[in-house]
């Protein structure tokens, strides 16, 4: 005789094998990259870049997915003109040479279903070093606003700039550069469309 349990489970089991990842596209207009950084000692100096694109790709059934983020270096903003000419200069991000940030995940971690970090490469200056982000928030859902399915998530990770051959007035500017992501992504049918324009 056929065991019902085990016949419904393992239509679960071939269901969560068959389903699709969830692919979002990182909305350049609805989404803050910013970054401080100590200055004397004393001061926090904060600032922001305005142009960050990107790809989130979600399959918790396979503890799977990837997370691609390209960050404009030419658009940091701090408030100051001076400042923001001296950061986008070669002792800096040097961004005539090297205008984006890159970042490529390795590995996504989940809890009950729940993002909760990711893994992966960060490229600056030329450089590629590990990093893990945080993911303090994600929520996802269809608002009505938008008339579309999105995600909002909060993420956090720390940098060593000297790591990145970013050494310039060091140890006047600090070396570790605190960087958080406000993200808005909107669900998309493919990766195809995840593409920065």
């Amino acid at each position: 005789m056929r065991n019902p349990v085990a016949g419904i489970a393992l239509a679960v089991a071939a269901a969560c094998a068959d389903a699709a990842p969830d692919v979002f596209r990182v909305e350049p207009d609805l989404t803050a990259t910013r970054f401080a950084v100590n200055e004397l000692g004393i001061v926090r100096q904060r600032g922001r870049f305005q142009r960050t694109w990107g790809a989130i790709v979600l399959d918790p059934a396979r503890a799977a997915g990837r997370v691609d983020f390209i960050i404009d270096t030419t658009s940091v903003v701090t408030g100051w003109a001076l400042r923001d000419r001296f950061l986008r200069g070669e002792n800096m991000f040097d961004v005539e040479r090297f205008p984006a940030i890159r970042f490529r995940s390795t590995h996504l971690s989940y809890a009950a279903a729940q993002l909760v970090a990711v893994d992966g490469e960060v490229t600056l200056r030329g450089v590629t070093r590990p990093v893990r982000l945080d993911v303090k928030r994600l929520q996802c859902g269809r608002v009505p606003a938008h008339d579309r399915e999105e995600c909002d998530a909060e993420v956090a990770t720390t940098i060593s700039r000297a790591a990145f051959g970013m050494t310039y007035a060091y140890p006047l500017v600090g070396d570790e550069i605190d960087l958080d992501f406000a993200i808005t992504a909107f669900r998309v049918r493919d990766s195809g469309e995840t593409e920065p324009p």
